[in-house]
């Protein structure tokens, strides 16, 4: 009986141990998803500041193309009637 208190101990021992392990693996794991995900929603943030960025762009370009436009019409004008 006691050979047999002992094999289960040596088990629930070992059992112990590798759960302690798994444990540590896990954490490590977590520790790197976080931290992916912490670089992945830097890296979303930043590519929607860029596009937002490049429209607000667009469109002041559209804006300096339509006055540069009206500003030749007008210097046309003003050149017909010399």
């Amino acid at each position: 009986m006691v050979e047999d208190d002992n094999v289960v101990l040596r088990l629930l021992r070992e059992i112990r141990a590798d759960t302690q392990d798994t444990r540590h693996r896990l954490t490590k794991v977590e520790r790197k998803l976080e931290e992916l995900h912490e670089g992945m929603i830097q890296a979303m943030g930043v590519a929607g500041l860029a596009s937002v960025s490049t429209e607000k762009h667009g469109e002041d370009i559209d804006e300096i193309r339509d006055e540069i436009s009206a500003l030749k019409r007008r210097v046309q004008e003003l050149e017909a009637r010399k």
